[in-house]
């Protein structure tokens, strides 16, 4: 670690800048009370970011429903009824990640699904992809699962976009890698 820093590349000086600026609501400087803050106003923050949670929200404006885009009261009344977990039901019963969410179409936007929030729900990353290699195939969306319930181990990332030949056409380059997937058993 390097002088004036602290574990995790906390600098000194930042923590002892902090410190001097919260005195007069942590007169002791307890650093584990201004952990607790930042950690709220951290949690704040992307919470407004991914799922549109604030105080007061703003009117609903007149979105297109046949759109990607999914307004900010749709994202809060979804995360809201799916309670923030996956809402996939397979064999063992929900599925009970709460990282990597998404919004899944569940009639996909290919097909005329809505944006709404009756069309939406919360999905898991390997989940939303398991649901669209079901819905399109193989071929249409390579997926890297195999297992009929996905797990975080049964993931294997993508091919890197600029591993594939600029000079092919968008249907060679899916072809190409289409023939290389191994055969689904």
């Amino acid at each position: 670690m390097c002088e004036g820093q602290l574990a995790g590349g906390l600098r000194n000086d930042e923590l002892r800048d902090v410190q001097d600026l919260m005195r007069h609501t942590i007169p002791n400087g307890d650093i584990a009370q201004m952990f607790d803050r930042a950690l709220t106003v951290l949690l704040q923050h992307v919470e407004r970011r991914r799922i549109a949670a604030v105080l007061r929200p703003r009117p609903t404006g007149d979105a297109e429903p046949t759109g990607r885009y999914v307004p900010a009261s749709v994202k809060r009344e979804v995360w809201a009824r799916d309670r923030g977990q996956c809402a996939f039901i397979g064999e063992r019963g929900r599925c009970e990640e709460r990282g990597f969410l998404e919004f899944h179409h569940v009639v996909p936007i290919a097909e005329g699904g809505e944006t709404s929030v009756s069309n939406l729900e919360l999905r898991c990353r390997a989940h939303n992809a398991y649901g669209a290699r079901q819905h399109f195939g193989p071929v249409l969306f390579p997926s890297s699962i195999q297992s009929v319930e996905p797990s975080v181990s049964s993931v294997r990332p993508l091919p890197s976009c600029r591993a594939r030949s600029r000079s092919l056409s968008a249907s060679e380059q899916w072809s190409a890698y289409a023939s290389r997937l191994p055969p689904l058993s």
